[in-house]
């Protein structure tokens, strides 16, 4: 199953065939802070969720992020 990075319903990343590789395209982002307990999350409301694969997705060149 797919995952993308999403603030709100917004899809933001393309889709990864792995959570942790959508993770990793996060913390690439910057997206990643250290939690109150040290476990890593995400910043504000992005969220790690299920997508639809697409394989005709326009991203920005030598980034994760979809084109808007």
């Amino acid at each position: 199953m797919p995952y993308a990075l999403f603030e709100g319903n917004e899809r933001l990343t393309r889709s990864f065939p792995t959570q942790q590789e959508a993770w990793d395209a996060a913390a690439r982002a910057g997206l990643v802070v250290a939690g109150p307990d040290g476990v890593n999350v995400l910043d504000d409301n992005y969220e790690i969720k299920p997508c639809e694969e697409t394989t005709n997705e326009v991203t920005d060149p030598g980034s994760d992020f979809i084109l808007s």
